[in-house]
């Protein structure tokens, strides 16, 4: 079978974005299904060149570039910025009028939002239009699969397979009017939805990465379009390509002054803060932790690895005033040095709720962050910030060790922090085997159910 991939995500752009449909495309081919891709390129975007060497080399890749308007704005900002956050961190408060050109950026992104549809990456896929046509023709495509978000990828991929007469399957990463992040106005809301049902209805069949989020769109489509759960994953190449295991200050090289692996406690987040996710409770859970903590505990370290969105900067800048060393900030890695990352923790954050103040839904309860899995087979302990009933919390209790704490309280992080703190061995020691059941989620055998569910899609179409 010959399958066009539509994603905007694909390297050398770099990120979490990209897993998902590098990885399909990297195995697909030992299922008997030939891949062509069709992606965006935009140098204003993350890049983490090292993923190209997974991309096999007879794939055909189109790559489309578009450069968002608010993404060549950051990447400016970013630019123009001298040094990271925390390391220029001072003890000055909020200036006075801080709060009120917050509310008006947000405003104004919003506004700005709202006038593209169905996002800001449209103007990319009309671009890409006409590219993906000639790829169907070129090589013979028999099914278009598009992963989002951005919903511009549905909406291109509904679009040529409908150009071509084609079955067209819709793979969600996340959702979209129901995402905790969807800030649109309630005209453009009724907007969205209308057009993402009729989309729907144009489905050969539908992906998703959650089982809550499963049954969802189940009960939304009906019987006559299948749906399956195929959730993300870890690529076991990843970590055997990675040292077993990596000590010494070397690995922290990005704090200055850094302590021994076996002298402090680091507690490591991998990604970015994005959307409605705010670290601003968790500091406040810290700093509950670091009153609390006896004068022989071992220090805590809170290692943010990604780029943090310049929204935290002041709070980072004031939690470093009056806690100096206890944050550590290291940018945007490639994904290898991500894993060396998380395997030379003491344990991992993962923050699965919708962010402060926002109480567990049932959207929020059935996310499962992408990271999750390549957690889970680096062997550490979780911290887990989210919903004690959600999908992410079982998966952590079935496959994995760790404490869950409710985002919006910070007694209920200080407490989980003090949890993992008082379990953790005096020395580290090298990380124990993945626990029984994550090779399920080991991304060729995933890739493996996503070929046969295609073959199904495409025959009951036919027929």
């Amino acid at each position: 079978m010959k399958v066009l991939l539509v994603t905007y995500y694909y390297p050398p752009m770099g990120g979490a974005g990209v897993q998902r449909a590098l990885k399909f495309s990297k195995y697909l081919g030992d299922f008997g299904v030939q891949v062509s891709v069709l992606a965006a390129h935009s140098r204003d975007y993350v890049h983490d060149a090292s993923l190209l060497a997974e991309v096999p080399a007879a794939l055909a890749v189109c790559r489309v570039e578009h450069r968002p308007w608010l993404e060549r704005v950051m990447s400016r900002r970013q630019r123009a910025s001298a040094a990271p956050a925390v390391a220029a961190a001072t003890a000055a408060g909020p200036g006075t009028g801080s709060s009120a050109r917050a509310g008006l950026r947000d405003a104004a992104l919003r506004a700005y939002a709202a006038l593209h549809f169905p996002d800001d990456r449209a103007g990319w896929a009309r671009r890409a239009f006409a590219q993906g046509r000639s790829l169907i023709r070129r090589q013979g495509i028999e099914l278009v699969l598009s992963t989002a978000p951005p919903m511009s990828a549905h909406w291109l991929g509904m679009r040529l397979a409908r150009d071509a007469q084609l079955p067209w399957v819709a793979d969600y990463r996340d959702l979209w009017t129901d995402n905790p992040g969807y800030a649109a106005p309630a005209w453009r809301a009724a907007i969205d939805r209308r057009a993402e049902a009729a989309w729907l209805r144009r489905a050969a069949g539908v992906v998703a990465v959650t089982p809550s989020w499963r049954e969802r769109f189940a009960r939304q489509i009906g019987p006559m379009c299948p749906v399956a759960f195929i959730p993300n994953g870890y690529d076991e190449a990843d970590f055997s390509a990675a040292a077993p295991e990596i000590r010494g200050d070397g690995v922290f090289a990005a704090a200055a002054a850094a302590p021994r692996d076996d002298v402090v406690f680091r507690l490591v987040h991998t990604g970015t803060f994005y959307g409605p996710r705010d670290p601003a409770t968790l500091l406040a859970g810290i700093e509950l932790y670091l009153s609390r903590a006896a004068p022989t505990a071992r220090p805590l370290r809170l290692r943010l690895v990604g780029n943090m969105g310049a929204r935290f900067a002041q709070g980072l800048r004031q939690f470093e005033a009056r806690h100096p060393g206890v944050i550590e900030l290291r940018a945007y890695v490639p994904h290898h040095q991500a894993i060396a990352e998380m395997r030379a923790a003491d344990a991992l954050l993962l923050v699965v709720g919708a962010g402060q103040g926002t109480r567990a839904s049932e959207v929020v309860a059935g996310t499962l962050p992408g990271k999750i899995f390549e957690y889970l087979r680096a062997a550490r302990p979780m911290l887990l910030l989210g919903d004690e009933r959600g999908d992410a919390a079982a998966l952590l209790r079935r496959h994995g060790q760790g404490e869950v704490a409710d985002e919006a309280r910070p007694e209920a992080i200080a407490a989980a922090l003090q949890a993992l703190v008082d379990a953790a061995p005096a020395t580290r020691q090298p990380a124990p085997a993945p626990a029984a059941g994550v090779e399920r989620f080991e991304r060729r055998a995933l890739t493996g159910e996503l070929a046969q569910f295609l073959a199904t899609c495409r025959e009951a179409w036919r027929g």
